[in-house]
C-alpha cells in the first residue's frame, strides 16, 4: 500500500484552512497518472492483473461552505480472515506517516463487536510499533458522540491520529456528528473531520456499500479509502491478495 504513492513528498506539518477550518490535514500532491501508474507497478509486482483506470467513489456532500463535490479513489488488500488484517493495516498508517507524513485516519468498522476487536489490537500492538517507528507519537481512541472535544484533537493535532468508528456513528442525518453544538461552540463535528482530509481504512467494507453508507463515507471528505476483507463485494483497485493457500502455507 505504501508503495502507491511513491514519489510523494514528505508533508511537513502545516495547519491549512479547508472547508472552512483550520486543520492539520492530509494531503498528496500525486497527479492520478502518476498514482495509476504506481498501482500497476505494486499489481504486476504481486501477481494481480494491472487495472486500467483508477476506480473513484463521487459524491456532493454537505459542508459548512454548502454543497461541494468529493472523490477519493479506493485501494483493496484481500486479505484471509484470521490472518493478522488488522495488525496489516494499522502498521500501515505507521508506515505512511513514516513515508509521507499522512496522519489523521479513521478506521471505520460495520459493527461495536468489530469495533473492540480493533481496539483490543491498537492496545495489544501500541508498544511494539512505538519501538518500530522510534516512538512516534500516537494517540487512537473509539469516536464517542458524549465527547466531541476529541474531533476537534483530531482535526488539530501534529501526531498520528487513529479513530475508530462504526458506521452506524455517523450515516444518518440524526448522528451527533452531523449536529451544530453548543459543545464546539456552535460548530459541526463532521465539518472538523472534513477539514483534515482524513484516510479510511474500512474494515470489512462489503458492509458498507449500500447507497446511504457510501455517502456518509464521502461526507468525512477522505482522501482516499483503503478496503481490507476476506470477501470483497466490490474489489476498487485490488493491490494486494492473500490466498487461503498461501496463509496456510505460511502458517498465518
Amino acid at each position: 500500500v505504501a508503495e502507491l504513492f511513491e514519489g510523494q513528498p514528505r508533508i511537513q506539518t502545516e495547519m491549512r484552512f479547508s472547508f472552512g477550518f483550520a486543520a492539520v490535514a492530509n494531503r498528496f500532491d500525486l497527479s492520478a497518472k502518476d498514482l495509476l501508474a504506481n498501482l500497476k507497478k505494486v499489481q504486476r509486482d504481486n501477481g494481480i492483473e494491472p487495472d486500467k483506470t483508477l476506480l473513484p467513489i463521487e459524491q456532493t456532500i454537505e459542508t459548512v461552505e454548502g454543497k461541494k463535490p468529493v472523490k477519493f479513489f479506493n485501494f483493496s488488500v484481500e486479505m484471509e480472515t484470521g490472518t493478522g488484517k488488522t495488525y496489516v493495516y494499522l502498521r500501515t498508517a505507521f508506515e505512511l506517516f513514516r513515508r509521507y507524513g499522512l496522519r489523521k485516519f479513521i478506521v471505520v468498522v460495520p459493527s461495536v463487536a468489530v469495533r473492540e476487536g480493533v481496539l483490543k489490537t491498537l492496545e495489544i500492538t501500541q508498544k511494539h510499533l512505538s519501538e518500530l517507528y522510534d516512538n512516534v507519537p500516537c494517540r487512537y481512541y473509539v469516536y464517542d458522540s458524549a465527547n466531541l472535544s476529541q474531533v476537534r484533537q483530531f482535526a488539530l493535532s501534529e501526531n498520528i491520529e487513529i479513530m475508530v468508528m462504526t458506521i452506524d456513528s455517523f450515516n444518518k442525518a440524526s448522528n451527533v456528528i452531523r449536529q451544530t453544538t453548543d459543545r464546539l461552540q456552535g460548530e459541526t463535528p463532521i465539518h472538523l473531520v472534513q477539514a483534515a482530509c482524513p484516510i479510511l481504512i474500512l474494515d470489512e467494507p462489503q458492509n458498507m456499500e449500500s447507497e446511504l453508507r457510501v455517502a456518509a463515507l464521502a461526507a468525512l471528505n477522505p482522501l482516499f479509502a483503503l478496503r481490507y476483507s476476506a470477501t470483497h463485494r466490490n474489489p476498487y483497485n485490488l493491490v494486494h491478495r492473500l490466498t487461503p493457500y498461501e496463509a496456510y502455507r505460511q502458517g498465518l
